[in-house]
């Protein structure tokens, strides 16, 4: 079976700045994988990169085999990856429900039972109050879950969320955490970046330390967790 993702040396050069060094990691379906560390040290600049929104400067991406940066492939690629960026990505004029009504019907899960589908995630994410609002009329927390819900509502091998529980209320990260533990049960594999390591304890399999660009330290969550002080630690 091919992995939903495997980065080889992957780098991310701006000017002299060398942002991400020689990042390598292959992520199994059904696992979850947190990129941890502090402001700076390449954690977005990895998901960006995995994403295809950043070119790589070194090294290759592959997601589900397909390369996320050359076309034809990388139709592909974000067929079968859906990002969470950590800045809500949303079109100003579209209401929550249309932008799922979108997202569903470009990747093919349209059909009659497409606005039960909508109403019961909706209805998950405690956002059904809010299904005809457009971005502007929504708390940070509540675009986040907008975003959240568009990943959701489509089919996908390889789940990529950075920094996903800011501006989420308590309730909401728990949830959260379920929802990517079920995702993980259906054999979905997931790619979060995160501050807060308690929100991964029992959630990521493994975690890599990244510093200043570049892998300081790779294992089981647990073990890394340890590393940098516990499950108490946050990096500002």
């Amino acid at each position: 079976m091919t992995a939903p993702l495997v980065a080889d040396g992957l780098g991310r050069d701006f000017g002299e700045l060398e942002a991400l060094r020689e990042f390598t990691l292959t992520v199994a379906p059904g696992e979850c994988v947190a990129l941890i560390g502090a402001n700076g040290s390449g954690k977005s600049t990895a998901v960006r990169t995995i994403a295809g929104l950043l070119e790589p400067s070194h090294g290759s991406v592959r997601v589900c085999g397909h390369d996320p940066h050359s076309e034809p492939e990388a139709e592909n690629a974000r067929a079968r990856l859906a990002l969470v960026p950590d800045n809500p990505l949303l079109y100003a004029d579209l209401t929550v429900r249309e932008h799922l009504q979108l997202v569903a019907t470009v990747h093919g899960v349209g059909g009659p039972d497409l606005g039960g589908r909508i109403d019961a995630l909706l209805g998950r994410l405690s956002m059904t109050a809010r299904g005809d609002f457009q971005p502007a009329q929504l708390s940070r927390g509540m675009r986040q879950k907008a975003q959240l819900a568009c990943a959701l509502i489509r089919p996908a091998s390889l789940l990529v969320l950075d920094e996903p529980v800011v501006g989420l209320d308590p309730p909401s990260q728990r949830l959260l955490q379920d929802i990517l533990a079920e995702a993980k049960q259906s054999g979905t594999a997931v790619l979060l970046t995160t501050h807060q390591l308690g929100f991964a304890d029992g959630l990521a399999d493994r975690a890599l330390l990244l510093e200043d660009g570049s892998v300081a330290r790779a294992g089981a969550f647990d073990k890394v967790a340890r590393h940098v002080g516990g499950l108490g630690w946050t990096a500002g």
